[in-house]
């Protein structure tokens, strides 16, 4: 059953429908609810619903609005949170049983700067146990028989399924772009240590990424602006993106690992893309990225084991079968693995900026292909990559299969040049987005 909402509310409508005064707090918020009684389920989206408090603060938000108060583009809006990111007075459970389930008393700082934007939060979004790989509770919107991916899992469904406008997620290894993929919204994993993670589960100080997930490249940037409090990047999308950017195509490292299907989309997007008028070329990658996935694994797993080892030591037979193979693993590794891990993460963040010399963003698919079963949460190879060096990424559904199910792409963009990957993912999305509906045999 396709519990996607066709067309999708976005914020940018709820915003302009607000102000106007054709639609009220209230009513968008009910909207939410109305699609999370009827598809929660069997969707299983939420760790955490307070469905009195989200309408109090509606209700408060509508009160500013008729007082003249306009908060910003985040007024109202209802906001998934991830279950490992704090929200003052709901619990923060992290998948974990074992977990204290007293509500916290502080927001995390980014839940505190939404907050600040006019944001309303019904409630806590499922996750993978601890953000890692055992699969949540939470079934794909497209086909419940398909995993939504993970570890941000609720965060994609909840927002594909319309039960919110957009939703918080974060990622270490590919838990952002590769859940908003399957789920057929588009996300974004900005540069590194762009959002204060204070208030969130930490697993690795140095792959941990805080990002939105949303059904549009606008949305994407209204969710950071109200996450990093700095309203920096709406401003760059407010007139239209004319100018093709330079794309730099990624291909063996990347295309070698996608499946016939997602191949075949693949060369459907260039299609469009170039037709459409921007310059592609094929982009080699340093020789250096072939390792890239083991040292990403180690410097996880040893992170993940100085931060939860001792939680894994006290509640062991609460943790699912791959979070303790995670752990066990890294139990295995040396300081001197873990210093070469940060070794090469700081010489593949340097060599892989030659890339962008002829190229202003890179091309490559955002998955393997279309989601699997709900075993597993699907591979995260595409995505770790990304992870390991900090760069951003943004990915946008570009088509379904003959079976139903979502394919999405991703373009990163160079870490010093962030308004550059917004508008030429904002020009891509222009192109590709009248053609995502249309399916890839």
């Amino acid at each position: 059953m396709n519990l996607y909402q066709t067309p999708p509310r976005t914020i940018a409508d709820a915003q302009q429908a607000l102000k106007a005064g054709e639609l009220s707090c209230r009513e968008l918020l009910t909207e939410c609810f109305q699609n999370i009684e009827e598809k929660e389920p069997a969707l299983h989206a939420w760790a955490y619903l307070d469905r009195e408090a989200a309408f109090q603060r509606a209700d408060l938000l509508d009160q500013e609005l008729q007082r003249g108060r306009w908060r910003g583009p985040l007024h109202g809006i209802p906001i998934g949170v991830k279950d490992i990111i704090d929200v003052k007075g709901m619990p923060t459970r992290g998948g974990l049983e074992s977990r204290d389930q007293s509500p916290v008393s502080q927001d995390a700082t980014l839940v505190e700067n939404l907050r600040l934007e006019g944001a309303i939060f019904p409630g806590k979004t499922d996750t993978t146990q601890l953000a890692c790989f055992d699969p949540s509770p939470t079934r794909n919107p497209w086909n419940q028989d398909h995993t939504p991916g993970g570890s941000s899992s609720g965060s994609a469904a909840a927002v594909a399924a319309g039960m919110c406008l957009a939703a918080v997620g974060t990622q270490t290894g590919g838990s952002i772009i590769r859940p908003a993929s399957f789920c057929g919204v588009a996300g974004l994993k900005p540069t590194f240590a762009m959002v204060e993670r204070r208030g969130s589960i930490m697993l690795s100080e140095h792959l941990d990424h805080v990002g939105p997930l949303a059904h549009t490249v606008a949305d994407l940037v209204i969710l950071l602006d109200g996450m990093t409090d700095q309203a920096t990047y709406l401003p760059l999308l407010i007139e239209p993106v004319t100018a093709a950017p330079r794309i730099g195509w990624l291909t063996d490292f990347f295309e070698s690992r996608a499946d016939p299907v997602m191949q075949q989309a693949l060369k459907s997007v260039r299609s469009r893309l170039e037709t459409a008028g921007a310059p592609i070329r094929d982009c080699p990658l340093p020789k250096e990225f072939e390792s890239i996935l083991d040292y990403h694994r180690d410097l996880m797993q040893f992170e993940m084991v100085q931060n939860m080892g001792a939680d894994y030591d006290r509640n062991g037979k609460f943790y699912g079968p791959a979070i303790s193979q995670v752990l066990d693993a890294g139990r295995e590794l040396s300081q001197e693995r873990f210093a070469a891990c940060l070794d090469y993460q700081n010489l593949i963040s340097q060599v892989t900026r030659r890339c962008f010399a002829r190229a202003e963003i890179l091309i490559s698919p955002a998955t393997v292909g279309p989601a699997p079963g709900p075993e597993t949460t699907g591979n995260p190879c595409m995505n770790a990559p990304w992870s390991m060096t900090g760069f951003p990424t943004l990915s946008i559904p570009v088509s379904v299969t003959a079976d139903g199910l979502p394919l999405a792409i991703q373009i990163t963009g160079h870490p010093d040049k962030f308004d550059d990957l917004l508008l030429a993912s904002q020009w891509c999305e222009n192109v590709l987005r009248p053609g995502f509906l249309e399916q890839i045999s």
